[in-house]
């Protein structure tokens, strides 16, 4: 039996100072030190804490561990605990990490590895998908993603040899908005002059090819040249952000923002009330990015919930309402989908284009949709 009440659980964001951070995550949780470079709120992820009740400060990891199944769901519960040990649940993992990221400054130019790689060579259970989405830009702010054109490996390696590595990164230009799709093997940086909502995998391997030239305690911040190489993908990029797919329901906006084997993002506008429905196959988790307003479950149960703050609906939940206060609420939505089920079949069925629903996972064969729905590039 589980002592973990099947109700939301709501989190305490950890805050992580970077050398490229800004001064936004600061005012949004109301920081007393206003000279804090505050570069990364980690909203929901293993290591953070339960926020009130009678679990104050337990692990979310701790939580799972309690209740795999409850939590996580078969869905999720498959992707948290594939690399362990037949009833070893205890280790259990949250399979997604998701961030508020302020770049006051533009970040290394980094790319990570795939599930596959991870475990070969890191004796991690995953690897890197990530997906931005950009809440603020400055005028002219700009991304690194992929290649001017194709590379080969030596061309990659002479590059970085010869101080060139800027020449062959493609740069984008980005508004408030738009969404990035980095699939594992992206070479990739972010900007500076940017608030960005980041949905990933529960991984923090991150290979370093180019740091600007900072200094962190008076040395340069180790680069990962020879990893780096191994894993990026070579191939430009056709299409650099995703077209979100918009759905107009009765006092809802639901915005489909990006879906992949590993997880799947909706903003969703609340003008009144939004229906959600768990069904025991994954968890969901909900971020306010704007706006005042709770989560009604159970027997008319809330919990209020005001911008910043997240919570992590477990999948044992069942239905549940999202209730919007005097003005529009808007909540960042993830879990992990089945994508036939939750994504491509109820999509085609508001006769929402094919492509339109391929190019969610990414670029042309990047995309796990795109496979899915056997559409050719």
């Amino acid at each position: 039996m589980t002592d973990i009440p099947n109700q939301p659980l709501k989190l305490r964001p950890a805050l992580k100072d970077k050398l490229w951070g800004g001064k936004r995550l600061g005012r949004l949780y109301r920081v007393a030190d206003a000279q804090r470079r505050i570069g990364e709120a980690w909203l929901i992820e293993d290591t953070v804490t339960v926020a009130g009740g009678a679990f104050d400060g337990l692990t979310l990891n701790e939580i799972v561990s309690r209740d795999p199944a409850g939590i996580l769901g078969a869905l999720g519960q498959s992707a948290g605990c594939e690399q362990s040990p037949a009833g070893a649940s205890a280790i259990c993992r949250f399979p997604l990490l998701i961030k508020l990221l302020d770049a006051g400054d533009v970040l290394s130019v980094q790319v990570h590895p795939d599930d596959a790689y991870a475990r070969a060579r890191e004796g991690q259970p995953f690897g890197k998908c990530e997906v931005w989405y950009v809440l603020e830009a400055e005028p002219g702010a700009q991304i690194i993603h992929g290649f001017k054109r194709h590379m080969s490996r030596d061309e990659l390696r002479e590059a970085i040899a010869q101080g060139r590595l800027a020449d062959v990164l493609q740069t984008v230009q980005v508004k408030p908005g738009d969404v990035v799709l980095n699939t594992p093997g992206t070479v990739h940086a972010l900007g500076a002059g940017m608030l960005v909502y980041e949905l990933q995998q529960f991984s923090d391997l991150t290979y370093r090819l180019y740091d600007w030239g900072r200094l962190e305690n008076g040395r340069p911040r180790a680069l990962h040249i020879d990893q780096s190489i191994e894993v990026a993908d070579l191939a430009p990029f056709e299409r650099h952000t995703i077209e979100p797919v918009v759905i107009s329901e009765a006092g809802v906006r639901r915005i489909c923002l990006a879906a992949t084997r590993h997880f799947a993002g909706e903003i969703l506008i609340i003008a009144s009330v939004s229906a959600q429905q768990t069904t025991g196959a994954s968890f969901h988790t909900l971020t306010v990015l704007r706006g005042e307003g709770s989560v009604v479950y159970g027997e008319g149960r809330f919990m209020p919930l005001s911008a910043g703050e997240s919570v992590v609906i477990p999948a044992g939940l069942g239905a549940y309402q999202i209730v919007a206060g005097s003005r529009p609420y808007v909540v960042a939505k993830a879990y992990v989908p089945d994508l036939i089920e939750d994504i491509a079949r109820p999509l085609l069925a508001r006769d929402v284009p094919a492509e339109a629903i391929a190019q969610l996972g990414g670029d042309g064969d990047r995309s796990d949709l795109r496979r899915l729905l056997a559409i050719s590039t």
